[in-house]
């Protein structure tokens, strides 16, 4: 689950039913106070997009994924097969 807070107010809450582990587009980073490469929704904006507001602090707090077993399998397989590959 992911909250969303503003100055220690909830605003918005989701579930996040699926993630994929350990991948991360090597165009991308994590862009605090602009949006510079590929935007979330390009529906809402276009970027760049510069934010306006002040940004005076930012707390991200990940929790460690609960996996079942066939997860785990899923990720060794995985692992293993790139390996093999390199």
């Amino acid at each position: 689950d992911t909250t969303f807070k503003v100055d220690g107010v909830v605003v918005d809450e989701k579930r996040m039913e699926k993630t994929i582990p350990i991948i991360l587009q090597w165009d991308e980073a994590f862009d605090i106070g602009s949006d510079t490469i590929t935007g979330v929704n390009d529906a809402d904006y276009q970027p760049p997009f510069p934010l306006t507001a002040k940004l005076d602090k930012l707390t991200i707090k990940i929790d460690r994924p609960q996996l079942s077993p066939e997860d785990i399998a899923k990720l060794e397989e995985a692992m293993k097969a790139k390996a093999a590959a390199d």
